[in-house]
Formats: structure tokens, sequence, C-alpha cells
């Protein structure tokens, strides 16, 4: 049995190892099989610059059996206690993690979980091992702060939950959970104090919310449903965590560079990420309620065009501005194809059908026959693509010298689709170079994501596309239909950065930005019921970064006055500006987070 101890000694230290073995043997409970609790390896690690770490028992061998919660498990003592125990007058670190010896492919899901529950306080982490693998260090806690002279206790249980039924009748997993204690300093420079100790897993029920599964967010934030900081499931075992803020939270406010702020969330390298809440008030304290003037930095619209698919852009390319033709120009007997081939510069039409002559009968007919010359001919120097239709007018867009919907789609969204700003990247740069630039060394260059990925094509696609509906983008079906607010960007295209080009697009001129429908969604904010108490709420309408929908005109989704994430057409001139920045990891902290005493930023 490999006995080795996992240390990072980030100084010249000396290092011992207490190590306590016995006899190995299996005792069976009701529910999981683990290593005798009276027979178990004790592991004891120390000493880091005296600081202690005891796990008992280590070694895990278990047999599963559902249960609906963890809690189940309390009355065998079916867990791992751990006790940390820094007796220096100094912070110090550590991380818990299990080291994998073997894990069935069907454990390797949601419904398989472990819970480190801290007894001091009942600060609860749990996660999953969806992804895990054989030989896997998979960590539960990551660079953990414990303060001077203290010692912290957890109950790790490693469960199977019943929830959804799981079939894993006759499945096993064998490892160990170890530990690393890091000198005076982690590896990499950790999270501030008030986020990285705080947070609460987003998929189980916790103190503010009830539900079994966790957070919902196809509902509102409550005291139900969510209030307070939580870490967003998938991202558990990551180097950086997702932390968010959600609901009527009042510590998350951060005065810096001469404005207040509200964190947001933290980002996959640690950083903050906030939205401007205006400058101090008279008296030292934030403003009293997002919605006032001062909490933008302006107003206006979008995009200064609406009439094309490119203009949700928040920079754009090639423009393919729609047209309408009325029913009353449509009666005659044209040709419709499903596709076209080119040559000559001539478009010919492939595939194709007679309309009957009655626009009134015909315009439901065209799913797969999109392409037309509004001609009895079928072929044509330039050629239409329908891709809206109703009793008295069809959408089309023009396309010459051989493209295709496919090409112009692509040239829209995402081959080319970056070269110019949009009304809203322009007044957000404007107010940077005027107020932010000499503080651009505090901030990081993250992702500014605008995910312009479609779920549904509708008129759009060639062959079979639905003409009496409209192109949604995958923000406005992770909004009202699947619920799952994404904290990654989906293409590299959308995924706006200032030089960072391994995992951004580069575009950008200045690091700043816009929330998305998700960071909202995890703010606690829907679009179907009114919410005015969580953080983010305010009585006026602000844009997001995130494409909505198409239907002939450009909308961007907007926290809107009557509290819902709603579309807006992106020519709307009246809709507020309420900037994101995002600070680097590894600054230093003050104050306790409130709008009478904000968490400020040291510059020194």
């Amino acid at each position: 049995m490999n006995n080795e101890v996992k240390v990072t000694n980030i100084k010249s230290l000396i290092i011992t190892f207490a190590i306590i073995l016995t006899v190995i043997t299996v005792g069976t409970f009701a529910w999981l099989s683990y290593r005798s609790k009276s027979t178990a390896m004790v592991l004891t690690i120390g000493d880091i610059n005296d600081m202690q770490i005891t796990l008992k028992p280590y070694q895990l061998d278990l047999e599963l059996s559902p249960v609906l919660t963890y809690t189940s498990l309390d009355a065998n003592e079916e867990y791992v206690t751990v006790t940390v125990v820094n007796n220096s007058t100094e912070e110090r670190y550590y991380s818990l993690y299990y080291d994998i010896e073997e894990i069935d492919n069907s454990l390797t899901s949601a419904d398989f979980k472990y819970t480190a529950l801290r007894t001091n306080d009942n600060n609860i982490i749990t996660g999953d091992f969806a992804g895990a693998n054989t030989t896997d260090e998979f960590y539960i806690l990551r660079e953990t702060s414990i303060p001077a002279n203290t010692t912290y206790n957890y109950k790790v249980y490693t469960w199977l939950d019943g929830t959804n039924n799981p079939n894993v009748a006759n499945d096993n997993f064998k490892g160990e959970i170890r530990a690393e204690l890091y000198g005076e300093n982690p590896p990499t420079t950790p999270l501030p104090t008030f986020i990285r100790n705080n947070g609460v897993m987003d998929n189980i029920a916790s103190t503010y919310v009830t539900n079994s599964r966790g957070i919902q967010f196809n509902t509102i934030s409550s005291d139900t449903n969510g209030k307070g900081l939580y870490i967003r499931s998938g991202t558990q075992n990551d180097v950086y965590p997702i932390y968010y803020y959600r609901g009527a939270v009042t510590n998350n406010y951060v005065y810096f560079a001469g404005y207040c702020w509200q964190i947001i969330r933290t980002t996959e390298t640690g950083g903050l990420k906030l939205i401007y809440y205006g400058e101090k008030m008279s008296n030292g304290s934030c403003s009293s309620s997002r919605g006032f003037v001062d909490t933008t930095i302006g107003y206006g619209s979008y995009n200064a065009n609406y009439d094309s698919v490119t203009d949700v852009g928040y920079k754009y390319g090639t423009r393919y501005a729609f047209a309408d033709r009325r029913s009353n120009n449509l009666a005659t007997a044209y040709k419709y194809g499903n596709s076209v081939t080119y040559a000559n510069s001539k478009y010919t039409l492939v595939n194709t059908i007679t309309s009957s002559g009655s626009w009134a009968n015909d315009y439901n007919t065209l799913d797969n026959n999109h392409y037309t010359c509004f001609n009895t001919t079928g072929t044509c120097s330039s050629v239409y693509y329908i891709f809206y239709t109703s009793q008295f007018l069809a959408d089309t867009i023009t396309l010459t010298g051989g493209k295709t919907i496919e090409t112009a789609l692509a040239e829209m969204l995402s081959n080319s689709s970056n070269a110019t700003s949009s009304t809203i990247k322009t007044a957000a740069d404007n107010w940077y170079a005027a107020h932010l630039t000499s503080y651009s060394s505090y901030l990081e260059d993250t992702i500014w994501c605008n995910d312009r990925s479609i779920s549904k094509l509708a008129g759009w696609n060639p062959n079979g596309g639905d003409t009496e509906s409209f192109l949604e983008f995958s923000g406005y079906k992770r909004l009202t239909n699947t619920y799952n607010p994404i904290v990654t960007c989906p293409n590299k295209n959308d995924s706006f950065t200032v030089t960072e080009t391994t995992t951004g697009n580069g575009a950008l001129t200045y690091p700043i930005g816009f929330v998305t429908i998700d960071e909202l969604m995890l703010a606690g904010m829907t679009a179907d019921a009114t919410n005015n108490t969580s953080y983010i709420s305010g009585s006026y309408d602000y844009w997001t970064m995130t494409p909505y929908d198409y239907e002939a005109h450009s909308y961007v989704a907007v926290k809107e006055n009557s509290e819902k994430i709603m579309p807006d057409d992106v020519r709307e001139s009246g809709t507020d500006y309420v900037p994101c920045i995002s600070l680097k990891n590894g600054l230093i902290y003050s104050g306790s987070g409130t709008k009478e005493d904000p968490y400020t930023v040291s510059l020194s």
C-alpha cells in the first residue's frame, strides 16, 4: 500500500510525518462499506510551520447504496473525520483531495457526490465525481485558509444521491482522502478571504435553499431559492471555482478607482467581476439603491442598426440587412428552390417548386424552398433567401457572388464578425479611457462573452427551416428552456479579450464589458417573474452582452425595470449602460463589503 503523503513545501522547512498503521478490515454499515472506524488507518501530516492535519479513516473502499442526503450516513459514522490545526500566529493554507484508485464508469456522474461539512460553523462544500478518472487527484478544497491559532473540524462524506434512482448495482469506488499543507503561502495567490471561505455549493439544499437539488434557476432568488454566496456546480474542482452572489445580499460592495461596484462573481483565473454602481455619496457610502441615474454611465442604443443578425454583435463584420416584400407583390407564380448553384455570375435554383400564384396559400409551404429569384425562370445574378413569412409578407436577405445562407451566417456571426465596434462598446471604451486607464494594472484580461451561438435556426435553416418562427440564440434557450446559466463562453470568436488569445479573441481595446444573461440568472433574475429584491435589480433598463433573438430586427437581452430579463430592440436609445470590469486575483481588500463600508482595494 502506498503510504506517501503529498506535501507542498513552499519554503525550506523541516517536515515530519506521523502515520499510525493498524490492521485494515472491512466493516459493513447500512449504506456504505468503509474501512472499519475502529481499526482504520489514521494519517497525520505535519509539522509545517506549526500546522497539522489528521484524517481518520482516510482509506475508502465503498460499496454504494443510494441515500437521499449525506446526513443519512451520520448514524453509523460513515464519514472521514478531518482535523486541521494551525498553531502558528499567522494564517496558513491547505487542500483536501481524493487520490482515486478505482472508480467505475457509472459513478463518474452528478449522482455520486462528496460533502465536506466544517462542523465549527456548518460551512458545507458539496460536489460530484462527474468527469473523475482513476489515478485522479480530485480536489474537495483548494488552497483553503485557516486563521492563526485555530482548529477546523470536518466530516467528509462520500455518497450516492438516490433522488434520480441511479442504477449503479455492484459498482465500486476505492481511494484515499489526502491533504496538502503549505508554508506561509499557497502555490497560487488565493481569492480574498471573504470569497474563498464562505461559498456554498448551489446544487444542494442549504440555509437559504430548500430544494434538495439546489437552486432552481427558473425561479427568482429568495430566502428559499438562494440568498448569499454560492459555488457554481461543475466548477468546484477547478483551480479557481466560480463563486457568485445571489439574491438580497448586502455585503458585495467594492470601492475602486473612485467608484462603487458590486461583485457579481469570480472568474476562472480567480479575479472578481464587478458591475458598476456609481460614485460614493457625500456621506461616504454607496448609493442607496440601484436605479438612480448615477448608477449608470449613460444610456443609448446597443447598435445603430437593427435590421441584420449582425447587429447583436459587440463587434461585428459583414452586414446582410433584411428587406420585406409585401404580399401584393408576391401573387405571381414564382419559382422557389431548395438550394442553388452558381456559374458565370448567375444563380440557378435547384429542386424548385412553383407557387400557385396566391401568396396566402403558399407562404407557409416554403420550409424546404427558401431560395428564390422572384421570377418565373429560376435564374438571377443575385438571389433572395426567405427566412420569415406571414400571409402579408416575405422577409429576405440578398446573396451575391455565389454565397449561400451558410456563408452569410458565418460572415455575420463568426468568420469575420469582429471588425466594427458596436455603439455600446464605443460608449464603454470612451468611459474607460476617461476614468480607468490609470488603474489598468489592477484589472485582468478576462473574457467578456457575447454568445452568438444559435439554438434555433428557424427559417435560416434551408432544409426544413420553419419560416413562421424566429431565430433564437443560445442565451435565450438557457433563460427560457434549460434554465442552466453558464460561466464559460461557447465560442472563441465571441470571447472578447484585449490581448489574451488562447481562449479569447483579442478584439478589445480595453478590459471592460457588460453583464450576461447567465450572470443575471445567477444573481436571481428570470424572464417570468418580477424580482425587486436581488442586489442586481433596479428600476431601469440596462443592456446585457447576450443576444436574444432575431425577428427581422435584432434583439439583445436587457434587465428591464419590471425586474425581469427581457429582449430589447438594439436600436432602443433609452436603455442604460452599466459596465463591468474584473479585478485581478491577489489584490488586498479591507472593509466589510456593505454600502456603508465597502471593500476597498489596496493600491499600494
